[in-house]
């Protein structure tokens, strides 16, 4: 590990999509409609995208299969986002985010299976390897 930053960047996020699931629920329940929410929430990434070309100085890599490849996970992730909000429409929070949280164990998977990455029990357990 380059440092320990990567660990408070996973606490910060962890924060901020728990603050994020406890209040997502809101909108809908006070009238806001939900297909309006995927609206609103798909602007909300325009400043996040913005600040990650600025962070790599503005010159994407635009090869065939960086783009292809970013659309995969692009789509794969707002899909995802979509499945997740009509579950919330559908279930309460508070038991669909635990299931939801489970993720990092396909992301895991696919990763030892796919790309070859090896997984320790520790990294199983979420730790990352010592220096």
């Amino acid at each position: 590990m380059e440092s320990e930053l990567w660990l408070v960047y996973a606490v910060v996020t962890t924060v901020f999509w728990g603050v994020w699931g406890a209040f997502v629920e809101v909108p809908e329940k006070r009238g806001f409609p939900a297909t309006l929410g995927y609206v609103v929430w798909s602007l909300t990434m325009v400043p996040c995208a913005l600040v990650a070309l600025a962070v790599i100085g503005w010159t994407p890599e635009h090869d065939a299969r960086s783009i292809v490849l970013g659309s995969a996970v692009g789509l794969l992730g707002a899909a995802g986002q979509l499945v997740l909000f009509e579950s919330l429409r559908r279930g309460p929070a508070y038991l669909v985010f635990p299931v939801v949280s489970l993720s990092p164990v396909i992301s895991v998977l696919l990763s030892v299976l796919l790309l070859g990455e090896t997984a320790s029990a520790r990294a199983w357990a979420g730790r990352p390897p010592r220096a």
